[in-house]
Formats: structure tokens, sequence, C-alpha cells
């Protein structure tokens, strides 16, 4: 497994978190990270709020493969930014370009 094959799932895990409001974010995530690591799962998740401020939230969003070890250990990663409005600033992500 190369690198670039975790790209779809970071893709579709932007995109999940990114879609959740505000108040949702912060709830999930105000007192822990999430972390998913299943044993035979295609990737592993890591999910951190890295800014929590009265207008904004700071996302970082992690992926990485048991089927490349290395990878757990640099995974590939993005972040985002929900702002209380609603608005929503994240990257845009595509085979190439980096994370």
């Amino acid at each position: 497994m190369k690198r670039d094959d975790l790209r779809p799932y970071l893709e579709r895990e932007i995109e999940v978190w990114s879609a959740k409001s505000y108040e949702a974010l912060r709830r999930e995530l105000k007192e822990k990270n999430l972390a998913r690591c299943e044993m035979g799962a295609p990737y592993h998740l890591e999910v951190d709020l890295l800014e929590d401020k009265p207008d904004y939230l700071h996302v970082s969003v992690a992926v990485c493969s048991e089927n490349a070890k290395w990878s757990c250990y640099y995974p590939l990663s993005s972040s985002f930014i929900v702002h209380r409005d609603g608005r929503v600033e994240k990257p845009v992500l595509h085979a190439g370009a980096k994370a």
C-alpha cells in the first residue's frame, strides 16, 4: 500500500466531519479526541480538536492503515475550520497534492 492509497479514506472522513455543525463538533471533541482503530478495518482514524475558539473550531483528521505499518507513524492528515455561523474552510484534496 502506498501513501496515496489512503487519500480516498481521508477525503471521505474530511467530508463526514466537516459536515457537522460547530456545536456537534464541539460536543463530540471537547473532552477527548476520537480514535477508531479496529482490527481488519481498511484504515484507522483519529480526529482531534486543534483549536476551540468562540467563533470557530479547527479540527484535524488523520488516517493510517495496518497494511502500511509506516503510515501509523506518519499518518496522512489534513485539517479544516468550522465557523460558528456555519461556514466551513476545508482543503482541496486530490491525488498528487500534499495534505
